[in-house]
């Protein structure tokens, strides 16, 4: 099976401070987490869970939200990323749901885009 690639891309134009964390294997070493996550360090502190994904959406936003229960800092605005590689997911009930709960939980964004996601912080 050729491997598909997957790539999360922020660009940064104002330079903004940054920290990358590992989260899996690292940051959390047991149970469900989500790849990487990418905190900004300015006065607003934003949060970008990354969970890059063969076709298991489902399984993925457990991940998410699990990373997020765990490592949240309650003052930052979170954005969650899935790159799935095989499909784009049409927004089943399942993902609607997420969404809604995370935009409820957290006021945390939930963005599912096949294969390569770019956003600018």
């Amino acid at each position: 099976m050729r491997n598909i690639e997957k790539k999360m891309l922020f660009h940064n134009p104002s330079r903004k401070s940054c920290l990358k964390i590992q989260v899996d294997g690292c940051a959390i070493t047991n149970g469900e987490r989500c790849d990487s996550l990418l905190k900004v360090d300015t006065d607003e502190g934003a949060e970008y869970y990354v969970e890059l994904k063969g076709t298991d959406v489902s399984h993925a936003l457990e991940q998410i939200e699990r990373t997020i229960q765990t490592l949240h800092d309650d003052h930052s605005p979170i954005c969650a990323y899935i790159i799935p590689t095989n499909q784009n997911p049409a927004d089943t009930t399942k993902i609607q749901q997420y969404r809604a709960r995370l935009k409820k939980k957290y006021n945390a964004r939930l963005v599912i885009k096949e294969r390569i996601c770019e956003t600018s912080i």
